[in-house]
């Protein structure tokens, strides 16, 4: 990988790193969200899912304009709002009363999903525009390693930061700000302006033009059915992880740290290899395997009772390891799919997917499990596991469509 290309990924990685950080600390802080703003898990769901419901319509908007403008410029402006919508995470909902911290508290994550849900589209186009095809399934393992540093060393930092605050849901957000501020400005100052995609631009193309290609093309309909599949199959369990583990597992709220440590070094270690093995051996075939594996964790845990910390660090490490090792090749079958002149409207799109769908999904596993009081087991997460599992299994039959697909369009150019 040529040097260039490295400071790019690196760059890009830590913009994922940030945007991933500010999303999954909803998720270890859930326990100390529903009891200091005495929330039913339903009402915690919807505070979940409220980020990346404003993300996939702001994704979804972006179809039709990203690929008109340079991708630095996009990028940048998105990175900006995230930031600005972050910090008023972090001081706009500080009042005296629970209910309206609650209320405030959803309105910030609104903003904020409302600039950074354009980030995942556009770095995965920036990828897609810049690294060759024999490249890419390694450079998409970078990248994607931004979920895994961001549970080893950015979710227990902030879980640390609560404890030393007193509980203080707030410090994780001012934490990721500070770490935004100078990302942006060193990506202002290094990143180059990446307009290549507008010398195939067609200025009597019309707006609608991705939307429409979406619907009557059957690589890209499919495509986006199938990252539906797998954000449904990964966020309905991991939207209620950390309650389930305090409440019905037994663990401490100190503990779930190493859970996302723990996990996050599987997923650093699995991911380089996996990167390697789609290159080496096929997307279809090395997603095949993650997708059939990711199975066996998602069940376990989502009937695990009573356990030492060991047995859940291995099965939550598991979990870490196929589930976000999956993504590697879905993302690479996702970007080979379309036109560089296309493939930003495309990747917003599928975006907006991603971000409707892990909304959606929050909001599920909230009205599926249910909970008598603050202190009580959450009863029914083993129907979420059963809600990912069919996910998973019908991904695997779409999957093996868009293959063909691929096959096909292969023997044509051929």
């Amino acid at each position: 990988m040529l040097k260039n290309e490295r400071l790019l990924l690196l760059l890009l990685g830590a913009i994922q790193f940030t945007n991933i950080i500010d999303f999954m600390i909803m998720m270890p802080m859930g326990d100390i969200l529903k009891k200091q703003l005495h929330i039913t898990p339903s009402q915690y769901g919807w505070l979940v899912a409220s980020y990346g419901l404003a993300a996939g319509v702001t994704a979804f908007l972006g179809v039709f304009y990203l690929d008109n403008i340079g991708r630095k410029k996009a990028l940048l402006t998105a990175y900006a709002g995230f930031i600005l919508g972050t910090i008023s995470s972090a001081i706009v909902p500080n009042t005296s009363n629970p209910e309206l911290n609650y209320w405030l508290f959803i309105g910030t994550r609104v903003l904020t999903g409302i600039t950074g849900g354009l980030l995942g589209g556009l770095v995965l186009s920036i990828v897609g525009d810049v690294i060759p095809f024999e490249r890419r399934g390694r450079a998409m393992a970078v990248v994607m390693i931004a979920f895994s540093l961001a549970s080893i060393l950015g979710v227990p930092l902030a879980l640390i930061l609560v404890d030393s605050f007193g509980g203080n849901w707030h410090i994780p957000f001012y934490f990721v700000s500070a770490m935004g501020l100078p990302i942006w400005i060193f990506a202002y100052l290094k990143m180059p302006a990446l307009r290549d995609h507008l010398k195939m631009y067609n200025p009597d193309k019309k707006r609608t033009e991705t939307i429409r290609l979406a619907f009557e093309t059957r690589e890209q309909r499919n495509a986006l059915f199938f990252t539906m599949l797998l954000v449904l199959g990964q966020f309905t369990v991991i939207s209620f992880l950390t309650p389930y583990m305090i409440n019905n597992v037994g663990l401490r709220q100190n503990q779930i740290l190493y859970i996302y440590v723990v996990g996050g070094v599987c997923s650093v270690v699995s991911g380089l290899f996996i990167g390697k093995m789609v290159d080496k051996a096929g997307r279809f075939r090395v997603f095949t395997i993650s997708a059939l594996l990711s199975i066996i964790p998602v069940v376990v845990l989502t009937h695990l009772g009573h356990a030492p910390l060991w047995l859940v660090l291995c099965t939550t490490g598991l979990f870490f390891i196929f589930v976000s090792g999956r993504m590697i090749p879905a993302n690479t079958i996702t970007t080979s799919l379309v036109k560089p002149e296309h493939r930003g409207g495309f990747m917003s799109l599928n975006s907006a997917v991603m971000s409707l769908s892990s909304g959606a999904a929050a909001s599920i596993a909230g009205i599926m499990v249910s909970q008598e009081n603050e202190s009580s087991e959450i009863l029914h997460y083993e129907r979420v596991g059963y809600l990912a599992v069919a996910s998973t299994l019908v991904a695997l039959l779409v999957v093996r469509l868009l293959k063909k697909i691929s096959l096909e369009k292969n023997s044509q150019v051929k």
